[in-house]
């Protein structure tokens, strides 16, 4: 054939395109189907007999499927929905967290009171942002304080990233990359997991796609709104978990980029937009750290110097720090940040995780290498994109370095689940496409991508999180509390956990669900406050923790921790146990009456540090 031969890494963008009258087309007619990227002199076959051999049968089909945009993006939110949706309530775990988030939003959307803060983190003494609570609010003003209406929620947002993931592979790579990028979210079993779990990180995916493709828009297009909705959605990233914070500069780096070759090229209107976008996205995100701001008006900065102390502060300080040295710590962030969207969990398959990860960094690697045009420019992106936020993790985020069993791992770096993803598609479909010298060995890459492609697809389904969590979720929750609130008719319950540091929220949510009234213990040294004169006392005890509490759960553990509450009597006047049940397999719910409670209940003067605000009966009460 003459005529110079295109990069076989590279789509066929020509392909479907309406020829001008002065190019007539010549020669076999391509398909618009992204893994034939060259033309090339074909052999004519011999006539075929009782209608073709079965792996052409296969191929037309499989063209065939592949040209139709609508019916792929239809299978593949199918495919999704199917495995997220089914028995969601019991699919989740239902602890603190939960409990924390769903009180949250009751008393936002109830009773009016405006969240400033989002959820505590886990790496120091701060919070998230708020906008977590405003995205949850209309689920929780439309259908109650229903949890199982909250995940449902949070699983649509899954499904509609893989839709979005779909398309972004779409737009940078062809139909082929698209279908294999789709198949990987859908399945994926970490995306599973952050879609059918009531948590800050689980919408992150959902929205650091949409400001990937909105970026990638933005650069095809040139309009300012795409811009806009990018770098507002990178803000909602940040919202969601504070070392969101990593994943915006990528994000700006691309429109600052787009910038700046306008400029270069003199195109006014197209640098215009961009940056007129880029401020305008800008705006939004400090419209989002607007609750902060009132917060840190009336509290003396105190998130702000909260934050800059854990960050500023030795990470091995107190002997809890790692001990592998910096480029150990990389390489162990690197694996988790590539191998957590592919197959969960690296500690739990190490063999296959290291396979995994080892591939997806030749194929990322050979794509931002080898990649020609807007397809080598996207891979790039990506990949530098990831290569900067595993760098920035490791220096942040400490605690990727341990591995808690029993507990949700890897919220750090879900922002990146879409971008391995589809780097990784990327480079299957370049793999697969060939080279077009040789037919044997462009047919052999096509089997060896297909089968590795079916291997990743199988091991996800074998890692999939169970239909129902261990520990019950919501459902055992929910029964807890209805017998706790059953043990205590129009009196106040007080609950606490063991161990302290853990927020007695998890309990405290479904007796107030049940129309109980409760005073929640939510940190340790509210754990250790007086009793409550007159209220039952309630203590739940998580096995998990139990190496450093002092004694078992069900038992001493309790009976120990119970003497150590001021105002709590010892002997003959020590509270009487009423009952005891394990709530899950982790969790043992104890239940005291102190000695001489009469069966009214009573109203605390003061709960940590805030007098109650008087409110006419409901269903659901909380004292706070």
């Amino acid at each position: 054939m003459s005529g110079r031969r295109q990069d076989p890494g590279r789509p066929d963008h020509r392909a479907g395109r309406v020829h001008g009258t002065n190019r007539p087309r010549t020669g076999t007619p391509l398909n618009s189907d992204e893994l034939q990227v060259s033309a090339r002199t074909v052999v004519a076959p011999g006539p075929p007999t009782n209608g073709g051999g079965l792996g052409e049968r296969i191929r037309g089909a499989a063209a065939a499927f592949l040209a139709r945009d609508t019916v792929v993006l239809a299978t593949l939110l199918l495919l999704a929905a199917a495995v997220r949706l089914p028995g969601l309530e019991t699919r989740g775990d239902f602890d603190g967290d939960q409990g924390h988030d769903m009180l949250t939003l009751l008393r936002f959307v109830r009773d009016g009171v405006v969240p400033l803060l989002g959820p505590p983190t886990s790496i120091g003494d701060f919070h998230h942002g708020a906008a977590y609570y405003y995205l949850l609010a209309p689920v929780v003003w439309l259908f109650g304080a229903q949890p199982p209406a909250v995940l449902a929620f949070i699983a649509a947002l899954g499904v509609a990233a893989v839709g979005l993931t779909w398309w972004l592979a779409r737009a940078i790579g062809g139909r082929a990359a698209a279908l294999i990028a789709g198949l990987l979210l859908a399945v994926s079993p970490a995306a599973i997991e952050e879609s059918t779990f009531i948590w800050n990180p689980s919408p992150i995916p959902f929205f650091a796609v949409l400001a990937l493709a909105a970026a990638w828009r933005g650069h095809q297009t040139g309009r300012a709104r795409w811009w806009t909705l990018a770098v507002a959605s990178a803000g909602m990233v940040v919202q969601l978990h504070v070392l969101g914070v990593v994943f915006l500069p990528p994000i700006l780096a691309l429109g600052i980029a787009d910038w700046r070759a306008a400029r270069r090229h003199d195109d006014g209107p197209r640098a215009r937009n961009a940056l007129v976008g880029l401020v305008a996205g800008l705006a939004v995100v400090a419209l989002l750290f607007m609750p902060l701001l009132v917060h840190e008006l009336q509290s003396n900065f105190s998130e702000t110097r909260n934050a800059l102390a854990h960050f500023s502060a030795d990470p091995t300080a107190g002997g809890g720090g790692t001990v592998l040295d910096p480029f150990e710590r990389l390489i162990f962030t690197g694996l988790r940040v590539i191998g957590w969207p592919l197959l969960g969990l690296i500690t739990s398959a190490p063999f296959a995780a290291v396979l995994v990860v080892s591939v997806s960094l030749v194929l990322g690697a050979w794509r931002m290498v080898a990649g020609r045009g807007e397809e080598g420019l996207a891979a790039r992106w990506l990949g530098l994109t990831v290569a900067w936020s595993a760098i920035a993790l490791t220096v942040l985020a400490p605690s990727l370095q341990t591995v808690v069993i029993g507990l949700p791992n890897d919220h750090y770096h879900a922002f990146l689940d879409p971008i391995v993803i589809v780097l990784v598609a990327l480079g299957f479909r370049a793999m697969a496409s060939g080279s077009g010298l040789q037919a044997g060995i462009d047919r052999t890459a096509r089997i060896v991508v297909v089968g590795v492609v079916i291997a990743i697809l199988a091991l996800d389904v074998s890692r999939w999180p169970p239909l129902r969590q261990p520990n019950g979720g919501w459902p055992a929750a929910r029964d807890a509390g209805a017998r706790i609130a059953a043990r205590s008719p129009g009196r106040i319950v007080d609950i606490r956990d063991l161990p302290v540091f853990k927020t007695a929220e998890g309990i405290g949510f479904p007796v107030v669900a049940a129309g109980g009234s409760a005073i929640i213990a939510t940190d340790p040294v509210r754990a250790l406050r007086p009793a409550t004169p007159g209220a039952l006392i309630v203590i739940v005890c998580d096995r998990l923790f139990e190496s450093v509490l002092d004694g078992t759960c069900g038992g001493s553990a309790e009976e120990r921790f119970l003497a150590r509450i001021p105002g709590v009597g010892t002997g003959v006047a020590a509270p009487a146990l009423i009952d005891r049940f394990d709530a899950s397999a982790r969790t043992s719910v104890s239940v005291y009456r102190p000695v001489g409670a009469g069966g009214a209940g009573t109203t605390p003067t003061d709960v940590a540090g805030q007098r109650p605000r008087a409110r006419p009966p409901r269903t659901l009460r909380v004292v706070e």
